[in-house]
């Protein structure tokens, strides 16, 4: 199991720890569930997690690089948080994974979650990822945003960097 030292809250809310393939670091997860068949989904989460697609991993880390980059004007200039050269290839230089989040799905077949990051860019409000379905739905500050959301609320309601059009 990717998922170790699970601890229950009586509430159906659990916490565990897994070790992130893709950060190379123990990272917290947060599972909103606690049956037999959620935990089952989750290791399916983590795993996806572990294993995110090229051309995801490539769509996070651009929207990541739109985040970081608008988020420059906020920067000290004599001491930027970021250097200028960052790039698309080692923007997550400048993040750690911190927790990976996965919620109740609305279909089990469908793997979704969400990711809370640190980042030198926002260290106030950091940065989340949202996937759904092998698609990237919100990268932006940390807000808590569902993978389970209907697909306009992403585009219309979340301020997301996923969306060409968004900008602070």
């Amino acid at each position: 199991m990717l998922i170790g030292d699970i601890k229950r809250d009586g509430s159906g809310l659990s916490y565990g720890r897994m070790v992130s393939g893709l950060f190379g670091k123990e990272v917290d997860v947060v599972l909103y569930g606690d049956s037999q068949g959620f935990l089952e989904y989750a290791e399916k989460c983590a795993e996806y997690f572990n294993r995110l697609p090229e051309r995801l991993l490539d769509d996070l880390r651009e929207y990541s690089l739109r985040y970081c980059e608008d988020m420059r004007v906020y920067f000290d200039p004599d001491a930027p948080a970021v250097p200028e050269n960052v790039t698309a290839q080692n923007v997550l230089d400048y993040a750690q994974a911190n927790c990976l989040i996965i919620q109740q799905p609305k279909d089990e077949t469908v793997i979704g979650f969400s990711v809370e990051f640190s980042c030198a860019w926002e260290p106030e409000h950091g940065m989340e990822w949202t996937i759904r379905d092998g698609r990237a739905l919100y990268v932006a500050d940390f807000m808590g945003i569902s993978p389970w959301y209907d697909d306009r609320v992403y585009a219309t309601e979340c301020r997301s960097y996923v969306y060409e059009g968004f900008y602070l």
